[in-house]
C-alpha cells in the first residue's frame, strides 16, 4: 500500500502535539531538581507546529512554508537537545546552535531564490544531522539506564535515516522536485521522523521518572542531615556483608562511634550547632575510611562502620585513624570540638548474624566510655 506523505505528516503533528501536551502538564508533578522538562514540553509542540505548516503546502505560499516548517523543526531538534543539557547539568549550548540555524536558514533562503529543492534537502538535513549527533553524543556520555539507550538510539537512527535522506536527494530528486512527492525515499523520511519524536517524547519522559526513582532511593537510604546511610540501610548492608563472611569466610569488622558529651553541646549552643558538629565529624570520619567501607547513622549521635574484608587488627588501626582525625580536627568558627569513644568487633566462629557483632561493639563502645572516653576498645 502506497502511503501518503501528507497524511503522514498531519499525523505526525497530531501526535507531537499530544506528546508534548502530556509533557507538558507532567512536568508539574516533578520535583525542581529534575530539570529540562520545559525545553522538552516545547520540542514535541515545535516539531508539530512545522508538520503542520508543511501541510499545507499548497495553501500558503512555498517560502513561506518552507522557511517557517524548517525554522519550526530545526527548533524543535535544538529543544529537545537544550533539554537534556539541562536535565545532565550541563551548559545549554543555544547561542552556538542558535546562530548554526539562522546560518543553514539563510542558505535554504538563496536556494528558494535560485530553486533547487536537491540542496535544500541537503543542507537542511546536514543541519538537523549535526544537532541529532550532538544530542547523541551527550546522552551516550551522561546518560545511563534503559531511557538513555532508547534516546540515544533513536537519536542515532534518526541521524543514519538524515544521511541517508541527505545523499539520496542527489540520485531521486530533480530541481523542482516536491515535499510531498509519491516517492519510498521521501516516505520512509517523513515516517522516521514520525517515529523518532514519539520515541524521543517517551524517552525523556521515562528518562526523568527514573531520576526521580533515584532521587527517592537515595533519600530513603541516606540521612538528610549527615550524608550517612541511614540505620535500616547500613543494617541491609551488613548483613549482606555478614552473609559474605559465612558463605566465603572473608573476614568482616565493625565499628561502634559516639560522639563524646553530645548532650552538653546541643545544651550549651543549641540544636543547630550540634546539627553541624554531625555532619563535620561524617566528613572527617569519611576521609578516613576506604571507599569499600560502609558508614551509616546508628541513632542520635551514634554511627556505624561496616568494615568488610577486614580484620581485628586493621579494624583497631581503622578506629584508631577515625578517632585522632576527630579529636585533631578543627571546626569551623562557632563550632566546638568533638571527640568519639569506638568499641569494635569482628566476626568470630559461632556468630549467627550481624547482631552478634553489634552486641560486641556495643559492650566494647561502653567499656571506653567507662575509662574515660576519646579512647578505642
Amino acid at each position: 500500500m502506497q502511503l501518503d506523505p501528507r497524511s503522514i505528516t498531519v499525523m505526525t503533528a497530531l501526535m507531537a502535539a499530544v506528546l508534548g501536551a502530556v509533557l507538558l502538564g507532567v512536568r508539574r508533578n516533578y520535583p525542581p531538581s529534575i530539570r529540562g522538562l520545559l525545553p522538552w514540553s516545547l520540542a514535541p509542540m515545535a516539531c508539530a507546529l512545522a508538520a503542520g505548516v508543511y501541510a499545507m503546502q499548497g495553501l500558503l505560499p512555498d517560502p513561506v512554508v518552507a522557511q517557517s516548517g524548517n525554522a519550526l523543526l530545526l527548533a524543535g531538534c535544538g529543544l529537545f537537545y537544550f533539554g537534556s543539557q539541562r536535565f545532565f547539568g550541563r551548559r545549554v549550548t543555544w547561542r552556538l546552535w542558535g546562530g548554526i540555524a539562522l546560518l543553514s536558514l539563510a542558505v535554504l533562503t538563496w536556494f528558494l531564490i535560485r530553486p533547487d529543492y536537491r540542496l535544500r534537502v541537503a543542507v537542511f538535513t546536514g543541519t538537523m544531522t549535526a544537532c541529532v549527533l550532538a544530542h547523541a553524543r551527550l546522552v551516550l556520555r551522561d546518560g545511563r539506564g534503559f531511557a538513555a539507550r532508547l534516546i540515544a538510539g533513536t537519536l542515532l537512527l534518526q541521524a543514519a535515516v538524515l544521511i541517508a535522506r541527505g545523499l539520496a536527494a542527489f540520485w531521486v530528486d530533480g530541481p523542482a522536485s516536491s515535499r510531498f512527492a509519491m516517492t519510498t525515499v521521501q516516505t520512509a523520511y517523513i515516517a522516521s521522523y514520525c517515529f523518532s519524536a514519539l520515541l524521543l517524547s517517551v524517552g525523556v519522559l521515562l528518562m526523568a521518572s527514573e531520576r526521580v526513582r533515584e532521587e527517592f532511593e537515595l533519600l530513603a537510604t541516606r540521612d538528610a542531615l549527615t550524608g550517612a546511610l541511614t540505620r535500616r540501610a547500613v543494617l541491609q548492608a551488613g548483613g549482606e556483608e555478614f552473609d559474605r563472611w559465612r558463605r566465603y569466610e572473608q573476614p568482616l569488622s565493625l565499628l561502634l562511634l559516639d560522639i563524646d558529651h553530645f548532650k552538653q553541646v546541643n545544651d550549651r549552643h543549641g540544636h543547630q550547632t550540634g546539627d553541624r558538629v554531625l555532619a563535620e565529624a561524617v566528613a572527617v570520619m569519611r576521609e578516613q575510611l576506604r571507599a569499600t567501607d560502609r558508614l551509616g547513622r546508628y541513632g542520635g549521635e551514634e554511627f556505624v562502620i561496616l568494615l568488610p574484608s577486614t580484620g581485628p587488627e586493621a579494624a583497631r588501626a581503622s578506629a584508631e585513624r577515625v578517632r585522632e582525625a576527630l579529636a585533631a580536627h578543627e571546626p569551623a568558627p562557632g563550632i566546638p570540638p568533638c571527640s568519639a569513644s569506638l568499641g569494635v568487633a569482628w566476626t568470630q566462629p559461632g556468630d549467627a548474624s550481624l547482631d552478634a557483632l553489634l552486641a560486641r561493639a556495643d559492650a566494647a563502645l561502653y567499656r571506653a566510655k567507662a575509662k574515660g572516653r576519646n579512647r578505642v576498645e
